[in-house]
C-alpha cells in the first residue's frame, strides 16, 4: 500500500494500523508512506507510523505535489520489489476505510491487469462542492473516453505495475496526476469497487482545492476540446474562404481539410496525445484519417444542404460536429499511440 501524505493527522496512523490489523490474508505485503514535504509539526505522526512493523517511510524536503508523492513511492515499490503485480494507493486523511484498502488490493490479486478503482458512491449528505465536482468530471470523461465510471476522482485505486512504470514518464504533478493517468490508460481494463463515502468534519483533513485543483483537472479535458475547436476554426475559415472564390463544394472541403490537418497534426501529436511513435508513422494514420473523415463529412454536407436545406456553412458545422467524438476515439485509439 502506497499513501502520499501532507501534513497528516491523526487520520494516518488510524488507517494503517488498520489496514494491518484486517490484513490477515496477507492481500498487502507492506505499506510505503511518503511524507509529501510537511513541516516539523507532524514529525511526530511520521516518526509513530514509521515505527510500525512492515513500514517504509520516504520524505521529500519540500512539498513537490501529490502526483510527485505517488511517482516517488512507485519508483521505490517497482526497484525494490520489482515482481509485484500492483500498487494499491490511498489517502492518508482517513476517507478510506481500512475493509475497503483491502477489498481494493484483493481485486487487484484477482485482476493485475487491470486498473482497480475505489468507487464511492455520492449521497445527499456529501459536501456539494465533491457530489458537483465529481458529476461533472464523470459527464466530461465520458464524453471524451466512451467510459462512464462511478468515481473518477477516487485516491483509492489498485494501480498495475505496469501502469505504475508508465506514470512516471507524466510530467504532472499535483493533483490533476491522478486523472491523466486514467485519460492515458485509454483502452485499459478498469475494474470498480463499490467502498463508503466518508467525509470527516465537512473534509477539512483535505488538501484538495475544490476551484484550482478543479481546473487542473478538467483541463486535461480541455486541451483535447481546445485543439479541436482549432482544427475546426481553421477548417470553416479556408473552407469559406475558398468556397466564396470559387464556389466548388469539392475543392472547398479538401482545402480546407489539407490546411487544417497540417495545423491540428503538430497540436495533437504533441500536447494533447503526445504520442512517442516515429511522426511519418501518426502522419500517415492521421492523413487517412482526415481523407475518410473529409469524405464522409462532404457525403454529409451535400446530404443536408439538398435533402435539409440547410445553408452550406451550417450543413459543414453540423456534419463536423456529428463526427467529432468518433474522430477522438480513432485517434486515441489508433493513430496517436504510445510504443
Amino acid at each position: 500500500m502506497l499513501i502520499p501524505a501532507f501534513q497528516p493527522g491523526a487520520e494516518l496512523e488510524h488507517v494503517v494500523s488498520g489496514v494491518q490489523r484486517l490484513n490477515v490474508d496477507g492481500a498487502l505485503a507492506t505499506v510505503v508512506i511518503v511524507d509529501d514535504g510537511s513541516d516539523a509539526a507532524c514529525d511526530a505522526i511520521f516518526q509513530r507510523v514509521g515505527a510500525l512493523p512492515g513500514v517504509t517511510l520516504l520524505r521529500h524536503a519540500v512539498n513537490l505535489g501529490k502526483g510527485a508523492a505517488l511517482k516517488t513511492g512507485f519508483n521505490h515499490c517497482l526497484v525494490t520489489w520489482p515482481e509485484t503485480c500492483g500498487v494499491v494507493t490511498a489517502d492518508a486523511d482517513g476517507q478510506h476505510a481500512p475493509a475497503d484498502i483491502l477489498k481494493v488490493a484483493r481485486r487487484l490479486m484477482e485482476h493485475p491487469d487491470a486498473l482497480v478503482l475505489g468507487a464511492r458512491e455520492f449521497p445527499a449528505h456529501i459536501p456539494l462542492r465533491s457530489r458537483f465536482g465529481n458529476v461533472l468530471t464523470r459527464l466530461v470523461f465520458l464524453v471524451f473516453t466512451g467510459k462512464l465510471l462511478r468515481d473518477t476522482q477516487t485516491g483509492l485505486r489498485g494501480w498495475p505495475a505496469a501502469q505504475c512504470r508508465d506514470s512516471l514518464r507524466v510530467p504532472i504533478q499535483g493533483y490533476d496526476f491522478e486523472l491523466e493517468t486514467l485519460v492515458r490508460g485509454r483502452g485499459g481494463a478498469i475494474e470498480e469497487v463499490g467502498i463508503e463515502t466518508i467525509y470527516l468534519d465537512g473534509n477539512r483533513a483535505s488538501h484538495f482545492n475544490p476551484l484550482r485543483d478543479s481546473f487542473r483537472i478538467y483541463f486535461v479535458f480541455l486541451r483535447y476540446c481546445g485543439s479541436a475547436l482549432l482544427a475546426a476554426g481553421v477548417d470553416t475559415l479556408v473552407f469559406s474562404a475558398v468556397y466564396a472564390r470559387f464556389g466548388d463544394l469539392a475543392l472547398s472541403q479538401a482545402a480546407g481539410r489539407i490546411v487544417a490537418m497540417c495545423v491540428a497534426f503538430l497540436v495533437l501529436r504533441s500536447v494533447v496525445f503526445r504520442s512517442d511513435v516515429a511522426p511519418w508513422i501518426t502522419f500517415a494514420r492521421y492523413a487517412a484519417l482526415v481523407a475518410v473523415s473529409g469524405w464522409v463529412s462532404f457525403g454529409l454536407i451535400e446530404l443536408l444542404r439538398d435533402q435539409a436545406h440547410l445553408p452550406v456553412l451550417g450543413a459543414k458545422l453540423l456534419a463536423e460536429g456529428l463526427l467529432f467524438l468518433g474522430n477522438f476515439a480513432i485517434q486515441r485509439q489508433f493513430v496517436f499511440t504510445k510504443r
